[in-house]
């Protein structure tokens, strides 16, 4: 919040500052109107390059964070379901796999989940769905339904293994694609404001008042979308919400 603040406040200031120091007299624009068209065509261009970018990098976004939640919800109903296959497991390996599967979901919330905001990972969960993995292969595989069930608990670890590598993946930030529509984005917000002040706006007081709010405006936007780089960090973050419900629903499973 603190660092919006300080980047809309400082882009407002110096927009300010440079609309009064580089802003022409009115007696001078008045003189000077001959190519005025030419100047509100490349303005226009600018405006739509930006609006075009931040347009796609919106839609990257937002799908990213739309798949980051679908396969938290994926991940989580694997483990609600693999906990349910166990039942027919023969003791002691059905309470120690479902230990491992109960603590498996609140580690992915508690310890892993903060770190994905850096592109982290954490080696507990790690080790845990490994452990997970070594102890479902060293099972039995008589009687049937016992071998069954390993097999379908087996198939929900994959699952689960592929969508953990998948939000990891996620983690570490933007494809090239997203980079590109960012860079977009800030570099048309920077060139709607440097170009008027370039080709000769007026150092009127509506006018560096208009400039100083199209400034914060167009730094809030920025600085939102840079702190969107990645679905688990920022103001819009995803939230561990599958992994704590399926927590709770694992402790009433018989």
């Amino acid at each position: 919040m603190w660092t919006v603040l300080v980047v809309v406040i400082a882009s407002v200031v110096v927009t300010a500052v440079a609309s009064l120091l580089l802003g022409r007299s009115r007696a001078h624009e008045e003189s000077d109107d001959r190519d005025a068209d030419s100047r509100g065509f490349l303005g226009a261009v600018i405006s739509g390059l930006f609006i075009v970018a931040l347009a796609f990098y919106m839609v990257i976004v937002w799908e990213a964070s739309g798949t980051a939640e679908d396969n938290a919800a994926r991940e989580a109903a694997a483990v609600a379901d693999a906990y349910w296959q166990t039942g027919v497991l023969p003791q002691p390996q059905r309470d120690h796999v479902r230990q491992l599967l109960t603590s498996y979901p609140k580690q992915v919330a508690d310890d892993e989940w903060p770190r994905l905001a850096a592109g982290e990972s954490d080696p507990g969960t790690a080790s845990a769905l490994t452990s997970l993995h070594t102890e479902i292969l060293a099972l039995p595989s008589t009687p049937d339904s016992v071998k069954s069930a390993r097999e379908r608990v087996l198939e929900r670890l994959r699952e689960i293994t592929d969508l953990r590598r998948q939000r990891l993946d996620q983690a570490d930030g933007l494809d090239n694609t997203g980079k590109l529509m960012l860079f977009g984005t800030i570099a048309g917000a920077i060139g709607m404001i440097v170009f008027p002040l370039l080709i000769g706006f007026s150092g009127r007081t509506r006018h560096v008042l208009q400039m100083s709010v199209t400034a914060a405006v167009l730094a809030f936007v920025c600085v939102v979308c840079v702190g969107m780089q990645q679905p688990f960090r920022g103001a819009l973050r995803v939230q561990p919400d599958s992994f704590t419900k399926v927590t709770e629903e694992l402790g009433g499973i018989p």
